[in-house]
């Protein structure tokens, strides 16, 4: 049998069991796992896309699970930027499929083929909106893993790019709830010239992966080519392991030089040097506003400097401290310390003289709330609590200054420890 025959006979397949809800138009096309189907949904009168896993793994229980998980990741996630999950359902033979929006447009691989590289502002635009939809699946614990042009979707007739394919999505483990890897120990899932360095080494993939993915396509739709010169798979993943990237500067001149220190952020072989998605999403729509904006302004809202007195907004150094505090959330750590340090000492006054302790109780408490408030801030600026633990505060300076903004760190710390003991000493003195 021809494919086109076996293709037509699937189609017909299809439509009989979908009939009366849904009318088979065309295949769009397919992927590894599975066939994409256009179809009309009679109800709505709307045009939505139908992905059937392929026959070839409908009898796997491996691939069944991988496709029913993609459809339970995607329907999670409710952005802009996202493919909608309508309905999830199977076939009498048991192959699963998923009822998704359609979106009629290019892929980026073909947009790039095309068209050739895209302008800067092309490129931030939609790199901003697949690392927003990236920052939205994160935040429900789910992986992408396949970032590429290939599944990032153009709309026709607008600048909305969405991002498709969740099907090698893995779930974090959140909570309570431990998810059973489906992937076999040792076997790589992806394109390997988006595949991260922990990939690579088969470890733990997180969504610092996705990012390094969406810094390799970065450069590709500026560029038309990686950020590494490599001509075969293993030469690539040798790369991905081992060498720097090339400054986005050489390749594409025209770029501001805040996009190129924020690409090569998302390439760094650590993953807690790497920028969260979210952050990188701010950086691009910030950048896309003002050309010349500082790569480290990540945090949405006003400028740092706003609302400081006329003589100080010409003081770029002082509204980059402002805008890290700002960043690093030492503002808000402040406030909880002073109003949690506040209720336990006044509780303290009211209660120590009806029990049975040291008559400087009092005074003890007062010094180790003083002394550690300087603490609190620098450990605040140093370290997040996020929902996988304590985590290093992810720096925006650039590679060559790390070092130093190491070591000023560590000094603020050992002054504010001084600080603390000098301030115990004069209370309990």
């Amino acid at each position: 049998m021809t494919d086109p025959e076996l293709q037509a006979k699937l189609q017909a397949q299809l439509q009989a069991e979908l009939d009366p809800d849904f009318q088979v138009v065309r295949l769009l096309g397919e992927g590894s796992m599975a066939h994409v189907y256009v179809a009309r949904e009679k109800a709505l009168q709307r045009l939505v896309a139908i992905k059937l896993l392929k026959a070839a793994f409908a009898s796997d229980e491996t691939a069944r699970k991988r496709f029913a998980r993609e459809s339970r990741s995607a329907a999670k996630i409710h952005h802009h930027n996202v493919a909608a999950v309508h309905q999830v359902g199977m076939l009498e033979d048991e192959t699963p499929f998923i009822v998704m929006e359609y979106v009629e447009g290019r892929n980026l691989a073909d947009v790039l083929q095309a068209d050739g590289v895209m302008t800067v502002d092309q490129a931030c635009s939609t790199l901003s909106q697949v690392a927003s939809a990236l920052a939205a699946a994160h935040e429900k614990g789910i992986v992408h893993r396949d970032i590429k042009p290939e599944n990032v979707v153009r709309e026709r007739d607008s600048d909305r790019v969405v991002l498709t394919d969740f099907g090698i999505a893995g779930i974090l483990e959140t909570g309570t709830e431990t998810i059973t890897r489906i992937t076999q120990q040792g076997q790589l899932l992806g394109d390997p010239r988006y595949m991260s360095p922990e990939h690579l080494r088969g470890e733990p993939i997180t969504e610092e992966s996705d990012v390094y993915s969406l810094g390799i396509m970065g450069y590709e739709l500026l560029t038309l080519r990686g950020p590494y010169n490599a001509k075969s798979n293993v030469l690539m993943a040798t790369a991905h392991l081992r060498q720097e990237p090339i400054p986005l500067a050489e390749l594409r001149p025209d770029a501001d030089p805040s996009l190129g220190e924020l690409l090569e952020r998302c390439l760094a072989k650590n993953p807690l040097h790497r920028p969260r998605a979210s952050d990188v999403a701010k950086a691009l729509e910030r950048i896309t506003e003002d050309p010349h904006a500082e790569p480290g302004k990540t945090e949405a809202g006003p400028p740092a400097g706003e609302g400081l007195p006329a003589a100080f907004q010409n003081m770029p150094a002082l509204q980059r401290f402002l805008g890290e505090l700002r960043r690093r959330h030492v503002y808000h750590v402040a406030v909880f310390y002073v109003l949690v340090a506040g209720t336990i000492l006044t509780g303290a006054d009211l209660m120590l003289d009806a029990l049975p302790v040291p008559e400087n109780t009092l005074k003890v408490l007062v010094a180790v709330a003083l002394g550690g408030f300087p603490v609190a801030l620098v450990i605040s600026w140093m370290f997040d609590l996020t929902s996988k633990g304590v985590r290093r505060t992810e720096s925006v300076v650039p590679k060559g200054a790390r070092a130093k903004m190491l070591a000023l760190q560590f000094a603020f710390l050992s002054a504010a420890l001084i600080l603390a003991g000098l301030i115990g000493a004069w209370v309990l003195g």
